[in-house]
Protein backbone atom coordinates (compact mmCIF):
# COMPACT_ATOMS: atom_id res chain seq x y z
CA UNK A 1 0.00 0.00 0.00
CA UNK A 2 2.80 2.33 0.67
CA UNK A 3 4.30 1.72 -2.77
CA UNK A 4 1.09 2.68 -4.52
CA UNK A 5 0.67 6.06 -2.24
CA UNK A 6 4.15 6.75 -3.26
CA UNK A 7 3.96 6.08 -6.86
CA UNK A 8 0.83 8.31 -7.00
CA UNK A 9 2.22 11.25 -4.61
CA UNK A 10 5.11 11.45 -7.35
CA UNK A 11 2.71 11.32 -10.54
CA UNK A 12 0.83 14.00 -8.73
CA UNK A 13 3.76 15.97 -7.95
CA UNK A 14 5.51 16.18 -11.53
CA UNK A 15 2.55 17.95 -12.95
CA UNK A 16 2.15 20.31 -10.05
CA UNK A 17 5.45 21.30 -10.12
CA UNK A 18 5.50 21.33 -14.15
CA UNK A 19 2.04 23.89 -14.52
CA UNK A 20 3.31 26.46 -11.36
CA UNK A 21 7.01 26.27 -13.26
CA UNK A 22 5.15 27.14 -16.56
CA UNK A 23 2.56 29.47 -14.77
CA UNK A 24 5.15 31.59 -13.62
CA UNK A 25 7.23 32.36 -16.54
CA UNK A 26 4.29 32.99 -18.00
CA UNK A 27 3.30 35.54 -15.56
CA UNK A 28 6.79 37.50 -15.47
CA UNK A 29 5.98 38.52 -18.91
CA UNK A 30 5.25 42.44 -19.06
CA UNK A 31 5.68 41.88 -15.04
CA UNK A 32 7.34 43.59 -12.59
CA UNK A 33 11.06 42.54 -11.85
CA UNK A 34 11.36 42.52 -8.52
CA UNK A 35 15.02 41.86 -8.72
CA UNK A 36 16.13 44.07 -11.22
CA UNK A 37 13.46 46.65 -11.42
CA UNK A 38 15.02 48.97 -14.37
CA UNK A 39 15.49 45.67 -16.30
CA UNK A 40 13.65 46.54 -19.74
CA UNK A 41 14.20 50.35 -19.58
CA UNK A 42 16.89 52.36 -21.43
CA UNK A 43 17.87 55.64 -19.53
CA UNK A 44 19.33 58.84 -21.19
CA UNK A 45 22.99 59.29 -20.94
CA UNK A 46 23.21 61.51 -17.23
CA UNK A 47 19.61 60.75 -15.97
CA UNK A 48 18.20 59.34 -13.20
CA UNK A 49 15.01 58.91 -11.38
CA UNK A 50 16.00 61.59 -8.67
CA UNK A 51 17.06 63.96 -10.79
CA UNK A 52 13.83 63.53 -12.81
CA UNK A 53 11.77 64.08 -9.46
CA UNK A 54 13.22 67.55 -8.98
CA UNK A 55 11.57 68.30 -12.42
CA UNK A 56 8.60 71.11 -11.76
CA UNK A 57 6.08 72.49 -13.56
CA UNK A 58 6.95 75.64 -15.58
CA UNK A 59 10.58 75.22 -15.79
CA UNK A 60 11.86 75.81 -19.73
CA UNK A 61 13.53 73.56 -21.88
CA UNK A 62 16.62 75.04 -21.12
CA UNK A 63 16.35 74.43 -17.03
CA UNK A 64 15.25 70.81 -17.30
CA UNK A 65 18.33 69.98 -20.01
CA UNK A 66 20.56 71.84 -17.23
CA UNK A 67 18.93 69.67 -14.37
CA UNK A 68 18.91 66.43 -16.14
CA UNK A 69 20.47 65.85 -19.27
CA UNK A 70 19.72 65.69 -22.84
CA UNK A 71 16.62 63.25 -23.51
CA UNK A 72 16.98 60.48 -25.53
CA UNK A 73 14.14 61.12 -27.69
CA UNK A 74 12.93 64.39 -28.24
CA UNK A 75 9.38 64.74 -30.28
CA UNK A 76 7.68 67.97 -31.37
CA UNK A 77 4.27 68.33 -32.72
CA UNK A 78 4.01 70.89 -35.51
CA UNK A 79 0.38 71.31 -35.55
CA UNK A 80 0.18 72.27 -31.73
CA UNK A 81 3.57 72.85 -31.51
CA UNK A 82 4.09 71.08 -28.22
CA UNK A 83 7.36 69.50 -27.11
CA UNK A 84 7.91 65.90 -25.62
CA UNK A 85 11.40 64.70 -24.24
CA UNK A 86 11.39 61.25 -23.47
CA UNK A 87 14.06 60.51 -20.89
CA UNK A 88 13.53 56.48 -20.79
CA UNK A 89 12.36 54.12 -22.91
CA UNK A 90 11.52 50.40 -23.54
CA UNK A 91 12.83 47.18 -24.77
CA UNK A 92 16.61 48.01 -23.20
CA UNK A 93 16.17 44.14 -22.36
CA UNK A 94 16.08 42.83 -25.94
CA UNK A 95 18.32 45.21 -27.59
CA UNK A 96 20.96 44.11 -25.08
CA UNK A 97 20.86 40.68 -25.27
CA UNK A 98 22.37 38.89 -28.19
CA UNK A 99 20.37 35.79 -27.47
CA UNK A 100 18.51 34.08 -30.94
CA UNK A 101 15.52 33.15 -28.96
CA UNK A 102 12.86 35.11 -27.60
CA UNK A 103 13.50 36.64 -23.84
CA UNK A 104 10.69 37.80 -21.37
CA UNK A 105 9.90 41.46 -22.11
CA UNK A 106 9.61 43.08 -18.24
CA UNK A 107 7.69 46.40 -17.10
CA UNK A 108 9.60 49.72 -17.94
CA UNK A 109 9.70 53.12 -15.94
CA UNK A 110 8.14 55.60 -18.25
CA UNK A 111 9.63 59.12 -17.94
CA UNK A 112 8.52 61.72 -19.62
CA UNK A 113 8.21 65.87 -20.02
CA UNK A 114 6.05 68.14 -21.67
CA UNK A 115 6.37 71.62 -23.28
CA UNK A 116 3.91 73.57 -24.35
CA UNK A 117 4.08 76.41 -27.47
CA UNK A 118 6.49 78.65 -24.68
CA UNK A 119 8.91 76.19 -23.95
CA UNK A 120 6.94 75.68 -20.15
CA UNK A 121 6.86 72.12 -18.64
CA UNK A 122 2.86 71.74 -18.71
CA UNK A 123 3.13 68.15 -18.12
CA UNK A 124 5.75 65.52 -16.01
CA UNK A 125 4.56 61.95 -17.12
CA UNK A 126 6.61 59.11 -14.98
CA UNK A 127 5.01 55.62 -13.64
CA UNK A 128 5.65 51.74 -14.54
CA UNK A 129 4.23 50.78 -18.00
CA UNK A 130 3.37 47.42 -18.97
CA UNK A 131 2.95 47.20 -22.53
Amino acid sequence: MRLVYKILTLALMIPTIYFVFMFGGLSLMEGYNIFDPYIDTEFAENYTPNKFDSITMGLTKEEVINTIGKPLFIFTDTITNRTEFHYTNDGFLRRKSNREYDINDFAWYRSNVYFDSKDKVTKIDKGWSYD
